[in-house]
């Protein structure tokens, strides 16, 4: 039994039905992530457990480390006390497993903080330094193993991805049948939320799948071509032999979405055919300098961001956990692009709708007159000045314009299945492929 019991918590040996428990607990804690089965069933079997009360202390800041822990049951709070401000700071950790001092273990020395149970009750397993110290010296294999497992941990809290924004690099070899299944599933939930943004913009209800014949296979082109020409210019253009790289990593961002606006403006043209009685050949022109705009947000969005803030994230998820940070990559990119596509999507979607007006007379009298928020119109429309109204009004429409909640649920959304589906299908296929190769670790 361990003699580093506090206070009034009690500690008995742990009995063969806690056996899982204590199995998943150690599996999970980072000192222990490289340990072999059967060095892991030989640690827990030498874990006590122990249950703490409501705020009852583990330990206090400054006690000498006698043990690790696993937490598995209950909430904890770790607190240190700053003796050269005189402040107390809670302490937290980036880290998956439950574990108390399980880093600190080894080395021994004082406690950097304290620890008590904050919950109605704790339930531990714990195990003594001088049993693990014991077990290292009789099993060296272990310590050579718990050795790799904080290598691994550093190197997985140390090494982070910076790669330049612009200078991120997709796979060359796009899974196509992939592309297409993403791009026709969200075919569906664009067209409806482009149907409940317009009636937004104009107050003009219309369908929210109005010729889908045109619009799934459309779309599934214009995703499509993003993804193949991002793959063929990075495939055919080394920006590093230029003079000016970034330059030319700017211009491999862009043109995606330049050469799909006409595409983009088909696809646009199907849901404008309730206000907008023109012939498709004409229609799909219209509000085409915006688009572009929109166009390369969106690619860029969809592309280069989208793997900029996922590489970023890579470092808070845990590196198994793909699908979740492709996911929290693709959320974060959908936020910034939807708002900067926000202004060029309406203007887009005016004209479209009114090609007969000026961008002048759309911006100023319909975007701007559109989107001011009612509270701030109240407030200014006592002023004396047209000027100083006018110019308010213009700052809140462009930085605040109304419907923009939709459209960046919209883009995050479409980043979320576009992104999500294809990566996806594609670990699928990388792991089937290597499966059929023999690998026994998929």
């Amino acid at each position: 039994m361990p003699s580093f019991l506090l206070g009034r918590s009690k500690s008995y040996t742990v009995s063969s039905t806690d056996s899982q428990s204590r199995q998943r607990l150690l599996e999970s804690c980072e000192i222990f992530q490289s340990i072999e089965p059967e060095f892991l069933k030989e640690i827990s079997e030498r874990m006590t457990a122990r249950n703490l009360a409501k705020n009852e202390m583990l330990f206090e800041q400054g006690d000498s480390i006698k043990g690790f822990y696993l937490l598995e049951e209950g909430r904890i709070k770790r607190k240190t006390y700053d003796e050269e401000s005189g402040r107390h700071h809670e302490v937290t950790f980036p880290l998956e497993a439950k574990s108390i001092n399980s880093m600190r273990v080894i080395g021994g020395g004082k406690q950097p903080n304290s620890v008590k149970c904050i919950s109605a009750r704790c339930r531990l397993y714990e195990m003594s330094r001088h049993d693990l110290l014991s077990l290292l010296r009789q099993q060296p294999d272990i310590a050579i193993q718990i050795a790799e497992g904080l290598s691994k941990e550093v190197r997985r809290g140390t090494g982070k991805f910076v790669t330049p924004f612009l200078r991120q690099k997709q796979q060359t070899d796009i899974n196509y049948p992939a592309v297409a299944i993403a791009a026709g599933t969200e075919s569906y939930y664009r067209s409806a939320l482009n149907a409940v943004l317009n009636a937004r913009l104009t107050g003009v209800k219309s369908k929210y799948f109005p010729k889908m014949h045109i619009q799934v296979p459309t779309r599934i082109s214009y995703i499509t071509g993003f993804k193949g020409l991002r793959a063929a210019f990075e495939e055919n253009v080394n920006p590093e032999e230029f003079s000016s790289p970034t330059a030319v990593s700017l211009g491999m961002a862009i043109a995606p979405g330049i050469i799909m606006t006409p595409i983009s403006g088909v696809l646009e043209a199907t849901n404008a055919g309730h206000m907008n009685t023109e012939s498709m050949a004409t229609r799909w022109l219209r509000g085409a300098v915006p688009r572009g705009a929109r166009e390369i947000i969106f690619g860029v969005g969809l592309n280069q961001m989208s793997d900029f803030f996922e590489e970023r994230l890579t470092y808070w998820f845990n590196s198994e956990h793909k699908v979740a940070t492709n996911m929290a990559g693709s959320i974060a990119a959908g936020v910034v692009s939807g708002y900067l596509s926000h202004v060029p999507h309406n203007m887009s979607t005016y004209k479209l709708l009114e090609p007969h007006r000026t961008y002048r007379d759309l911006y100023m009298n319909q975007f701007v007159r559109s989107s001011v928020p009612p509270a701030l119109e109240d407030n200014i429309r006592s002023w004396s000045s047209q000027t100083s109204k006018n110019v308010v009004r213009v700052i809140a429409a462009t930085l605040f314009p109304r419907g923009l909640l939709i459209r960046t649920t919209q883009i995050v959304g479409s980043f979320m299945i576009l992104n999500g589906t294809i990566n996806y299908l594609s670990l699928k296929e990388h792991e089937k492929i290597q499966r059929a190769m023999g690998n026994p670790h998929v």
